[in-house]
């Protein structure tokens, strides 16, 4: 596979991270799995500094931004929780693993983790503050999502999406917000 535009290296490097971690993200590796020339890497990011870089960048705007972007579009507080909930399968797991593995020994990945790590968070407790959960509730049951996403992606093996969405619906079930949609649904439906 042929690329030219930024997006075909980060492609190749998320694929990369998740197949072999941060030992198997190398120049050669990485043009070769785009299959270009390291000219072609140089011109695009003028050295491996400016690749990571863009490549968090990108990461971070990728399923972070966009997370927060999707879930605002949402008008109903307990439609935008199930957004976050399936937006949240869709993250590129095993990449995330080995970036995660990456910030413990390089602080500049760290960074931009604990960014990732914070915003998701807001996201998730401003949902359920609009949902109805008083504040504080709202930012443990964010922080319980978070460790429930990362506790999942850090066990051995292919992140198992079925198995994440049942933990957040179990995780749902806490919440006071589960209780009040249940009610909803069943007046919805009995309207008909």
């Amino acid at each position: 596979m042929t690329v030219t535009n930024r997006e075909g290296f980060f492609d190749a490097a998320m694929r990369l991270l998740a197949h072999e971690g941060r030992a198997g993200l190398r120049l050669a590796t990485l043009c070769r799995a785009v299959g270009v020339t390291s000219g072609s890497f140089y011109h695009h990011f003028g050295g491996w500094d400016g690749f990571v870089d863009a490549l968090l960048e990108h990461w971070e705007t990728v399923d972070t931004r966009r997370l927060a972007e999707v879930a605002g579009r949402e008008p109903d507080p307990e439609g935008r929780l199930d957004v976050l909930k399936h937006l949240a399968l869709t993250f590129p797991h095993e990449a995330e693993t080995a970036i995660r593995s990456w910030a413990h020994g390089d602080p500049r990945v760290a960074v931009v983790q604990e960014r990732v790590d914070e915003q998701r968070r807001r996201v998730v407790a401003d949902a359920l503050v609009a949902a109805g959960v008083e504040d504080g509730r709202a930012g443990r049951l964010a922080d319980l999502a978070l460790a429930v996403l990362i506790g999942r992606q850090q066990r051995l093996g292919a992140t198992d999406v079925g198995e994440l969405l049942a933990l957040f619906e179990e995780l749902s079930g806490l919440t006071p917000v589960a209780s009040t949609a249940g009610r909803g649904a069943s007046r919805r439906s009995s309207d008909c």
